[in-house]
């Protein structure tokens, strides 16, 4: 299984950043090798539609399930539809966010937790 996590910085001891389109990084772990990999976001930077951009790149790296602090309604129906498992985590550490993902303490997010482009820098 794949996992990534929306993050702040390039390590596991990073935070879980507050946004999923314009999160700097991804952090993948694959639970089967334990091995973990960064991603830069390419929709960081985007000035539109920054989240299907992520999106997109989750899927064709064969994703399994995502961890976020919020997420928007085009992304959630974008990832759930591919078949992605999307779980929301109220803070914390990157590491902190799959040991909850491991112990199956998180549940999977059925609605967006933000509006319609809420983490666009202004």
């Amino acid at each position: 299984m794949k996992i990534a996590i929306a993050s702040k910085g390039k390590t596991i001891s990073s935070r879980v950043d507050d946004r999923f389109g314009r999160c700097p990084y991804f952090l993948v772990l694959d639970t089967t090798s334990m091995t973990t990999e960064t991603i830069e976001n390419p929709g960081q930077k985007e000035k539109n539609a920054a989240g299907i951009r992520a999106c997109q790149m989750l899927i064709t790296k064969d994703i399994d399930a995502l961890v976020v602090k919020n997420i928007g309604h085009n992304a959630l129906v974008t990832l759930t539809g591919a078949g992605m498992d999307v779980y929301t985590v109220a803070s914390g550490t990157v590491s902190a966010a799959i040991e909850k993902v491991k112990r199956g303490e998180l549940t999977a997010a059925e609605r967006p937790t933000v509006g319609f482009q809420e983490g666009l820098d202004n």
